[in-house]
């Protein structure tokens, strides 16, 4: 399985920002995130739980794209489990843990040009 492009994560953080600095940060729990990761739902309960929220049209459901993005976030979300507001230094926004773990996708280099 290949790498997201480094533009498909940014494409993310950036809407996530966006979300966050409309004050949606607190409405998506850290469970939230960890629960969409391990079922491969993430995005899908995200744009349920967000209308009108994010655009991820580059991430089709069931797509090559979609599953890419979804096991490299696992991968970092594996590695700071438990651990998040030591590594990361959030501690009560899923939308704020989502940002943190692309973070942690682009700065592992776990990404692709296109």
């Amino acid at each position: 399985m290949g790498k997201p492009w480094l533009s498909s994560l940014t494409f993310v953080g950036f809407y996530v920002n966006a979300a966050i600095d409309h004050g949606k940060g607190a409405e998506v729990s850290f469970d939230d995130i960890y629960h969409g990761l391990e079922k491969g739902t993430l995005l899908q309960d995200l744009n349920a739980k967000l209308p009108n929220t994010f655009d991820f049209s580059i991430f089709p459901p069931g797509s090559e794209k979609e599953r890419e993005f979804l096991e490299v976030l696992k991968q970092a979300a594996g590695g700071l489990e438990g651990r998040e507001r030591k590594k990361t230094g959030v501690q009560n926004s899923g939308l704020n843990l989502l940002l943190a773990f692309i973070l942690e996708v682009i700065q592992q280099e776990e990404w692709s040009k296109p």
